[in-house]
This record gives structure tokens, C-alpha cells and sequence, in this order.
């Protein structure tokens, strides 16, 4: 038998590989195809997670435009604090939507400082089966 599983025949060459050799092959390329498409199924399951915290986080920004947007945020928060509650919400965060399939929970806490006149807003966006918060956003309101 020559080098390179080639086999000499009534004086012709013929090329061909082994059984030996192609299963070896074949084995290689399945253990490369394996790690390849781990990789892959890593990258989509990452890609998911991302375009749900992108959606958490549009809705938090909305809820957080509504409450800076108002004509008086200070008294519009001062009278609202929604405890954590499912979309969609009551007045007067009626407005606020969530064009994605993912659903959330969301709670808007206020704590005030009569003192300097403030009031400080949390938007917390919540995934249903978690305990802590998905998203947080804070922004500080004055009375003025």
C-alpha cells in the first residue's frame, strides 16, 4: 500500500481513501460542528436576553417620559405609587404600551424630600417569575 491510502492496481493509481480514514474525518468534523453550534445556539439565546432587556427598558423609558412630561410631575407622582402590576396599566399610566411578546410586571415607587422640594421617581420593570427588578430607572422631580 502506498502513502495516503492510495493502493496501486495492475500498474494504475487509483485514489480513494480508507474506511479507517474517512471515519476519523467524519468524527473531526463532527466534533468541530458540535463546538460551532454551540457557539450558535449561545449567541441566539444571548441575542434573546438582549431584545428583552431593550423592550424592559423602552418601557421604562416610556413610563419615565410620562412622569416627566406631565404639566406638574411632582404632584402627578406625589398622588401615583403603583405598586408592581401587570401591563397593562391603570390612569394615568394608560398610555404606556408594549409592542413586544415579552410581558412584564411594573412598579413605580416615589420617595419624597419636603426639605429641598424633591421627589425622586424609581420605574421598576419586572420579568413575571422574578423577585428583583429586570430594569431600573431613577430621575429626581422638583415642584418647580
Amino acid at each position: 500500500m502506498a502513502a495516503g491510502g492510495r493502493r496501486k492496481r495492475s500498474g494504475r493509481e487509483i485514489a480513494a481513501f480508507t474506511f479507517v480514514e474517512l471515519l476519523v474525518a467524519l468524527s473531526l468534523l463532527a466534533a468541530v460542528s458540535l463546538f460551532v453550534l454551540q457557539g450558535f445556539i449561545a449567541g441566539m439565546a444571548q441575542a434573546g436576553r438582549s431584545n428583552e432587556r431593550a423592550a424592559a427598558t423602552t418601557l421604562a423609558l416610556q413610563l419615565m417620559e410620562q412622569i416627566r412630561g406631565s404639566v406638574n410631575p411632582y404632584a402627578m407622582v406625589n398622588i401615583v405609587n403603583l405598586p408592581r402590576t401587570p401591563l397593562p396599566l391603570p390612569p394615568p399610566f394608560d398610555g404606556v404600551a408594549n409592542p413586544t411578546p415579552h410581558t412584564f410586571q411594573v412598579a413605580v415607587n416615589v420617595v419624597q424630600d419636603d426639605d429641598l422640594s424633591l421627589a425622586t421617581a424609581t420605574v421598576e420593570v419586572y420579568r413575571p417569575a422574578d423577585v428583583a427588578p429586570f430594569v431600573t430607572l431613577t430621575t429626581v422631580l422638583d415642584d418647580k
